[in-house]
């Protein structure tokens, strides 16, 4: 086992995270059985690890791990997930959004929403300084060059993911179930040397959050869950926090993606739908 797939050892995480093997190309981590998703690992080379990741909780657990130095990078197809940055502020990656940086993960990843869709890929910077992957040669493709266009090594780059990203992307997630890691090798090496021909975009539109607004926004959510029959109105909710109500409608909104209206009417349909009816039995088992 690679020093990068020992990084994804069941024993490095909480109870509740286990690690199939699914032979010798890949490997599934699931949490508490597969009720709340999965991420699943192709090792293609010493020191290069994809990753399909389908993940229906709030929290995935954090690995307990030394110091790394890894390139990391994340791309969003659906869902959101909540990004703690090193000035103290948030953001979220969308659908559509990239994320590109070396820094070091210190909190467990958070869905807001319970729903997160995506492919990671994790290099190992030292491994691959030590042995090169030939494919990468071949291809042109510079890490360290990519990381300096993208000012990586001081701080997080997010962005939209431009077309040419998001079509390579496509064609990796249509190999999501499969074995084919020929093909997932040559589309990450596709997709790292269309990374490197893209514009380095240095205010990219994405929206940034504060800790309190972020708390702001997750207490709403917790009120209205408490009791979905109560009228709250987004004016009480607002002065209950002592902030406008345009305000707490823009929190809420950047951190669960949806209008709070929007959000509310679904919540209340869900509870409907799995809620049964007086003197019946449920079907839910």
């Amino acid at each position: 086992m690679s020093h990068l797939m020992q990084l994804f050892e069941a024993v490095r995480f909480p109870g509740g995270v286990e690690v199939h093997t699914d032979g010798i190309n890949s490997a599934t981590m699931t949490l508490d059985g597969n009720e709340y998703g999965s991420l699943r690992l192709f090792p293609l080379a010493p020191g290069v690890v994809l990753s399909f990741n389908r993940i229906y909780t709030q929290v995935w657990p954090l690995a307990q791990t030394e110091a790394a130095n890894i390139l990391l990078l994340n791309f969003c197809l659906n869902g959101r997930c909540e990004v703690n940055l090193d000035n103290g502020q948030f953001a979220f990656l969308s659908q559509g959004i990239m994320a590109l940086g070396t820094q070091q993960v210190t909190e467990p990843y958070r869905y807001p929403s319970s729903v997160y869709e995506g492919v990671e890929l994790f290099l190992d910077l030292d491994t691959l300084e030590q042995e090169p992957y030939c494919l990468f040669l071949e291809a042109g493709i510079d890490l360290a060059t990519l990381i300096r266009h993208f000012q990586a090594a001081q701080k997080l780059y997010l962005a939209q993911a431009p077309a040419a990203i998001q079509g390579i992307l496509s064609d990796l997630w249509a190999l999501r179930d499969t074995e084919d890691v020929g093909r997932m090798k040559l589309n990450s090496a596709r997709l790292l040397l269309e990374l490197g021909r893209q514009p380095y975009v240095p205010h990219p539109r994405i929206r940034y959050f504060t800790l309190s607004q972020v708390t702001i926004a997750k207490e709403v959510r917790s009120i209205l869950l408490a009791d979905l029959s109560q009228n709250h109105t987004a004016r009480g909710l607002a002065n209950r926090f002592q902030i406008g109500e345009t305000s707490l409608k823009n929190y809420f909104r950047g951190v669960f993606g949806e209008n709070l209206s929007v959000w509310l009417r679904e919540a209340r349909m869900r509870r409907a739908l799995f809620t049964p009816m007086p003197g019946t039995r449920s079907s839910i088992s």
